[in-house]
């Protein structure tokens, strides 16, 4: 496309995002210093931020948030890193398994797993029931700071693992070649070759892990109060919606929690880039056969995180969806509870209508608008295409509960003159800017690759833009849009902390229908709505693979 027209892309792009998202983000920092901003008056400056630092209570909460995040991304690294070296460099049978038990639990939901590990291990849960008579202690343990972060960190560890694995089947052989014939030995090797190398993926990755860690709300709100840990998630959600809300000293909260993502981000990229990151076409794996003990070692490694990641929460959540009363240690079985989720007018079966709506409308608006930005930034050039670059970030790095306060605040304010604020309206737009970054990554990374001369040949034919743009560059672009669609239809369907706040009354999504049965006693039928919303997004995951062309 001409220049004229990708200027007009970047200004269209620049205004999405300042309404989208810098709008909002905006409005709730004006709303953290000044009280009073949506009612007009600019009295009380920064009374919100110094209730924060003089209270002990809110000062130990972000204490423990922080060190909850790092302690996640730790663990996750010394989940994820083993597993991603040894699925890149050893060769094994049965690797096509050992990768599928790391993706498990990323389709898994954490506030799920959160859920389920609740069941195992709560007085009169699946431990005391099949082994009945679970340690004090273990229990004790699980309810604690290190219980809420296994959890999170069996939920995350995947990131790791394929992030590790990806990097090192790109590392060319002669590199580990030469060190072999100047006499290093295998540790030397991995220490001076291989690490280095490997380090800026294990970085970006814990940034990932960690980013999710903040911004989550369900484990927080479901593991974290049980364990008496508070987090700032949680407890901003609570300053939102119990009565008398503070809004102030949420929106300061969400702030100082946005601020933690930003520093996390920065501080990431500049060790990245102290160390340097070097890139290289994928050569052919340097595959080393282990010995009997080490493959045994490794079957173990991977066995034991399927089974506390994926075989044990996904039982627990299988079989209560499906106990009806308990005798003695295992239930009688029903599918009364599956069979009332499809019931038609039910408040459950909505739920799921809602929930497929939403996930269809947001994914589909996040792949039509991300795929215009990304043309518009990775074509584009000057000021313009940097400030669009940046920006476009946000929704990456603030966390998911921040915007959706930011949303609240923005689109409920007295000038506002479209009246989207308590309809599922407001809801498909928040889904839209917390994951539109998905499209925007898939795009970019596609665009990157196409061929200029194609486009320069269809103007010279004679090709309008709108001619081009869907001859030419959609068509190029439709494998990576069609996983940027699955993938943001996924996430959309588990989605919790938006769907809590800004549903309309009366109106249930899969995630809050989950989390509000779960809370209100009535389990079963909340596993049945959670194994039901799990296989829904594993069969459209399912399709997407067996539908992708093989080179």
């Amino acid at each position: 496309m001409s220049p004229n027209v990708i200027r007009w892309l970047l200004w269209l792009s620049l205004a999405f995002i300042v309404v989208a998202t810098g709008y909002p983000l905006v409005i709730l920092l004006g709303q953290s210093i000044f009280p009073d901003l949506l009612g007009g008056s600019l009295d009380g400056a920064f009374s919100a931020w110094r209730r924060i630092f003089q209270t002990p209570d809110l000062i130990t909460m972000l204490r423990n948030t922080v060190a909850w995040a790092v302690a996640v991304t730790l663990l996750s690294w010394v989940f994820g890193i083993p597993c991603g070296y040894w699925l890149a460099r050893a060769r094994l049978r049965f690797k096509l398994w050992l990768r599928l038990s790391v993706l498990a639990p990323i389709m898994t939901p954490p506030y799920i797993m959160a859920l389920a590990y609740i069941l195992i291990m709560q007085d009169g849960g699946f431990a005391v029931r099949l082994i009945e008579s679970l340690p004090e202690g273990i229990r004790f343990w699980f309810f604690s700071f290190w219980g809420v972060t296994t959890v999170m960190a069996l939920a995350s560890f995947g990131y790791v693992a394929l992030a590790v694995e990806a990097t090192l089947g790109s590392i060319p052989r002669r590199l580990e070649l030469a060190a072999d014939m100047v006499g290093a030995r295998r540790w030397q090797t991995f220490r001076s070759v291989i690490l280095p190398l490997m380090l800026p993926a294990v970085l970006n990755s814990g940034l990932l892990v960690m980013l999710e860690a903040l911004s989550n709300f369900g484990v927080p709100a479901v593991l974290g109060t049980r364990a008496n840990l508070p987090l700032l998630p949680a407890e901003i959600f609570f300053l939102v919606t119990s009565w008398p809300v503070d809004l102030a000293l949420a929106t300061s909260l969400s702030s100082l929690l946005c601020l933690v993502a930003l520093i996390s981000l920065y501080g990431s990229r500049w060790l990245t880039a102290r160390r340097g990151e070097m890139k290289f076409r994928a050569s052919g794996a340097n595959l080393v056969r282990p010995g009997r003990w080490t493959r045994l070692i490794i079957l173990a490694w991977f066995g034991a995180l399927f089974f506390f990641s994926t075989l044990l929460p996904y039982s627990a959540m299988i079989l209560t969806s499906l106990a009806d009363r308990w005798q003695g240690r295992w239930p009688s079985l029903t599918l009364d509870h599956y069979l009332s989720l499809f019931s038609p007018g039910s408040r459950s079966f909505d739920a799921l209508l809602t929930s497929l709506g939403l996930s269809i409308g947001a994914a589909t608006l996040c792949i039509l608008i991300g795929s215009l930005i990304a043309y518009a930034t990775v074509f584009g050039r000057g000021w313009l295409k940097n400030l669009v670059e940046g920006l476009a970030t946000l929704p990456r790095v603030a966390p998911k509960i921040v915007i959706a306060v930011g949303l609240i605040l923005a689109w409920n304010a007295p000038w506002v003159g479209i009246n989207i604020y308590n309809t599922v309206w407001m809801l498909l737009l928040a889904y839209v800017v917390i994951y539109i970054t998905d499209a925007l990554n898939y795009s970019n990374a596609s665009l990157r690759n196409l061929n200029r001369s194609l486009e320069q040949a269809a103007e010279i034919a004679g090709a309008g833009p709108l001619r081009i743009l869907l001859t030419v560059v959609l068509p190029h672009l439709r494998p990576a849009l069609t996983a940027a669609w699955v993938t943001t239809f996924i996430v959309c369907m588990r989605e919790l902390v938006a769907s809590l706040l800004l549903l309309p009354p009366g109106v249930d999504t899969t995630a809050t229908f989950i989390f509000n049965q779960f809370e209100q006693g009535d389990v079963s039928e909340a596993m049945a709505m959670a194994t039901v919303t799990i296989l829904l997004s594993t069969v459209v995951l399912v399709v997407f693979q067996a539908r992708r062309p093989r080179d």
